[in-house]
């Protein structure tokens, strides 16, 4: 939240995975207004200069092939999540008073241009996953994804743990549609919300991959827990 500067690890496997691409989001949650924006910048989520100079690569970007089969030769790159909207902020004017920058839309796309110049462009083969908010920031930008990397690529998407859903509180409330209402008005995300959903309902309910998912047009497999412990402790 510091600005758009490039935020990504990544693993290149040299000429066997040159034409394959797994890009896997951090997750974090999201900040939904100046105060809880502002916290994040003294933590890894909103400033790079406090993010970890080396990261595990595990799980989607493990290099050992008998814990990653299929994807352990790919090229692998880990985004780093920094924004606190899904990469989905874009407000031109910086607060002089906190210095916060809501532009996580420029961040994601600096990201990908950067990705492409590094080789990505001519990739035959790419897939966009991510954790958490980072599986909904896969969600969220799955369709817009696939218009970044080349035409003949065969692009798909992985959200894991990031279907989250529109329900009440155990108090009856709807906390966390207001809260991601908050974030989408914070952040400026309207305009980076898919407009299949954007045209028909208010902005901060396509937030919810409910209301998306029907509409992605590229292919997309979720992986969510039967029991999300986020969701059960934020519902």
């Amino acid at each position: 939240m510091e600005g758009p500067k490039i935020a990504e690890r990544w693993w290149f496997e040299g000429k066997v995975a040159i034409l394959r691409y797994v890009n896997k989001v951090q997750g974090g949650g999201w900040c939904n207004n100046v105060t809880t924006c502002l916290s994040r910048t003294k933590t890894r989520l909103g400033s790079s200069k406090l993010m970890d100079k080396e990261i595990a690569f595990s799980g989607i970007l493990s290099r050992f092939q008998k814990f990653n089969p299929d994807f352990y030769n790919w090229n692998r790159i880990k985004v780093r999540y920094c924004d606190g909207a899904s990469f989905t902020g874009d407000v031109a004017a910086v607060n002089p008073a906190t210095n916060l920058h809501f532009r996580g839309a420029r961040v994601w796309r600096a990201i990908i241009e950067d990705l492409l110049s590094k080789g990505m462009k001519d990739a035959k083969n790419a897939i966009l996953s991510g954790c958490s908010a980072g599986g909904l920031t896969s969600i969220l930008h799955c369709d817009s994804f696939r218009s970044l990397v080349p035409v003949g690529a065969k692009v798909k998407c992985l959200a894991d743990a990031g279907y989250f859903i529109n329900a009440n509180d155990v108090f009856g409330a709807q906390h966390i549609q207001e809260f991601y209402s908050q974030v989408v008005a914070t952040h400026g995300s309207a305009k980076n919300l898919p407009s299949s959903c954007t045209s028909k309902i208010r902005p901060g309910l396509c937030f919810f991959p409910q209301n998306i998912a029907q509409q992605i047009q590229i292919p997309i497999f979720f992986v969510n827990a039967a029991y999300d412990s986020w969701q059960v402790s934020s519902l």
